[in-house]
Order: C-alpha cells, then structure tokens, then sequence
C-alpha cells in the first residue's frame, strides 16, 4: 500500500537530464516539446540560422521584437542556431543526437529522408532514441504526404461538419484545437515511449497528427454514429444526442445549459423555470423524445428564458445545482478569480522593460508544471551547446562567419 504523502511545494520534474533535440516549427510540434521543458526536459531548439522558426516573424502583435505567436509556443527552450543542411551542420547535430533521450520534428512524413534523419536512419544510428513525430494527416495512408494547418484539418476530420448551424454554414472552432491536441498527444507518447525504454532498453517512433485527434474528440459519439448510421449535422450549440444541452437566448444575452445530464436534473431544471409541465408533457417526458422535438423545447425554454436577465436565471440555476454559465469573452476568464487560482498563467521578462504571459500546462504534478525560462531568442544558447558538444570557440566562430551558425547579439 502507497502511503500518504505530503503535496510536493515545487513541481516534479520526471524528465529532469534528459535531452530533447527540437526540430519543430510552428503550433503543433512546439507545443508538445515545450510541454516536455516543463516536465524538466532540456529541449534544444534547432533553427535556421536565417530566421528560425517561421512563427518569430508571422502574427499581428510583437514584444520586443519577437512574434507573440512564437513566444506563447516556445517558453523553456534553448535555442541553436544550425544550417543542418550543411555537412558541418550534420556532424554537429549528430554529436547532439547521440546524447540525446528524445528527436522531435514535425515535418512531412518522409521529408527529412533526404537529410538522413528519417525515423528508419536515425533509429538505426542511435537505437535507444526516442523520435516523436507530429503532422498533419499521420504517418501512413494516402493523405501522409499532405501539409497540415489546423483550419484544413478541422475540415477533413469533419468538426467543421457538427460546427456552426445550417443557416450559416461549417465553422471551425475558434482555438487551433487540434495543433494543441496533437502537441498534447505527442507529448503523452513521448514520455510513455521512454517509460518503455527503462524497461526495453529501445527507443521507439511516437507519431501523432492533427486528423488522430480530430477523430478522437468524436470518441463518445462513433460507437453511436457506427450503430445507428445517423451522421450528426451542424445544431450550433446543441448536441445530437442529448437535450436540453446547449446555448439559449436570455432576456439580456445567452447562457448555456446541461439540463439533460439525467431525468432528475431534467426535472429539476423545469422547477426552475416554472415551468413544471413539461417535465410531463409527452414530446419531452424522455431524453430521446426531447432530442426529436429538440427545436420546440428550444422555443419554450427561450419563451420563459426572455422573462429576466443571464445573471438572475444563472442565480438560480446554481442554487439548485443545475449546470450552466454565462458565455465569457477571454478577457474575462483569463483576469478571473478562478483562473487566477489554478495559476495557469506566467508572465516571462524578456528585457528590461517588455514581459509577456504564457499559458502553463493545463496539468500540476504535485503543484503546478511550469516553463523553466522564457523564450529564447534566435541564437541565443548556440555557443553554450556547441561548446557542450566539443566545440572549440575557434571553430565556432568560424562557424558563425560562414553562417553554418548563428549566435544572438
């Protein structure tokens, strides 16, 4: 029997010595290795010594000279700055990939063939490395060779498809919610990959893509879909297999409601609104009959919802313990006093006068994971891990003059 202990005051760090070489760019792929740096990996960024990773330079918004996008997907890392494309390059990141415990990318599958680092050459250099692989359609099938963006994938996996209403037409949700999903999966992976090699002594070849999580967020409703042969279609807010269940009109705004979680919530939500009836009325007395005639419980329930405001029916919706919540804008959640509590929000100084926030992992172990540094510049750890490696400061300074590598000024 495990006994009780204490709640650690600082985080565990599993992955704490361990070495993550970072191929990756954009959301996908560096979230997932930025999620192993709060875990206590060392996660060595590799860039292009001409621009780095595309996202330092796209969005709309910077803080000191550096693209919000790349700074919220990018804290904890150290940043090497290496034309892995150049023979000298090759050497050198060889030399990082035999002390490493983990190789990300998240490129085409197959792409990095023709540099010799696809999964087959480097597991068979380096047997004990674990290779995580992000991207857009997975690793086999006829789509493999397909670029991923999350609005595409969003399309393919069919959530455009259960999103938005018929009136309007596919929506994608708002958050690029399968860039993080995938990053959380291949970070799930990665770090099971190397529970398995304490035991095997191998390294394995994690993959996970955008589609595999677009799927996996239709887990609950496949089995449904796969049995009855009913494709859902798009209801806004509401769900295809449960009503009450979604966002309602109010005298003042919307709120939404899970009034269907069981007969007895069901019932006690008509007490709430006075509306007692139709707890007995026969279109509504199941959670089936009232999926079937989902459109006329809708009218009803917003008939009686017009009476007051989305505070005074949320008021009495929690003081019976129905479910439900106003619709906040993102200002509101990230100053409230909720979010204040979980503490998943960092600001990182980045100079003397310019800081940024970073959203921690939505996960504590023992108390909340977080980043160990802000983000890095473009080169700004290049001498310190070449020198980690075996390179002389002579030989790096030659290196930077014919821009085999950069080092940030």
């Amino acid at each position: 029997m495990v006994g009780v202990r204490s709640k650690p005051s600082s985080p565990l760090k599993p992955m704490s010595g361990m070495v993550v070489v970072d191929l990756t760019r954009y959301v996908s792929g560096s979230y997932a290795t930025m999620l192993l740096s709060s875990l206590g990996a060392d996660v060595i960024k590799v860039e292009e010594p001409n621009g780095g990773d595309p996202y330092r330079s796209q969005g709309t918004a910077t803080v000191d000279s550096m693209s919000t996008l790349y700074l919220g997907l990018n804290s904890g890392k150290r940043s090497l700055a290496l034309d892995i494309k150049s023979t000298e390059g090759q050497e050198i990141l060889e030399r990082l990939l035999a002390k490493a415990d983990v190789f990300a990318e998240n490129s085409r599958p197959g792409s990095l063939d023709k540099l010799n680092l696809g999964y087959e050459q480097v597991h068979e250099r380096h047997p004990s490395l674990v290779y995580t692989s992000v991207s857009g359609y997975g690793d086999t099938g006829p789509d493999r060779g397909k670029g991923g963006f999350d609005l595409i994938l969003q399309a393919a996996s069919g959530i455009m498809s259960v999103t938005g209403t018929e009136g309007v037409g596919p929506t994608k949700v708002g958050s690029p919610i399968l860039d993080i999903g995938a990053g959380i999966s291949a970070a799930l992976g990665t770090v099971s990959a190397l529970l398995a090699r304490e035991h095997s002594g191998e390294g394995a070849h994690v993959t996970s893509s955008l589609l595999e999580f677009g799927i996996a967020t239709f887990t609950s409703m496949v089995t449904t879909i796969r049995a009855t042969g009913e494709i859902p279609s798009q209801l806004g807010s509401h769900s295809p297999t449960f009503s009450p269940y979604g966002g309602f009109k109010t005298g003042d705004g919307y709120l939404v409601l899970a009034g269907a979680g069981n007969e007895a919530l069901w019932i006690q939500l008509c007490e709430a609104l006075g509306l007692d009836a139709l707890s007995q009325d026969a279109r509504f007395l199941t959670n089936s009959e009232r999926v079937a005639h989902r459109d006329e419980l809708t009218a009803l329930l917003e008939e009686r919802l017009a009476s007051g405001t989305t505070r005074s029916w949320l008021e009495i919706f929690d003081a019976r313990g129905i479910p439900s919540s106003s619709v906040e804008d993102l200002a509101s959640v990230l100053s409230s006093p909720q979010v204040e509590s979980l503490g998943i929000l960092k600001d990182f100084q980045i100079s003397a006068n310019n800081q940024y926030t970073a959203v921690l992992p939505p996960f504590s172990i023992g108390s909340r994971s977080v980043y160990p540094s802000s983000a890095p510049q473009l080169g700004e750890n290049t001498g310190e891990i070449l020198r980690s490696v075996g390179v002389s400061d002579e030989k790096i300074r030659e290196l930077e003059i014919r821009a085999v590598a950069s080092i940030a000024k």
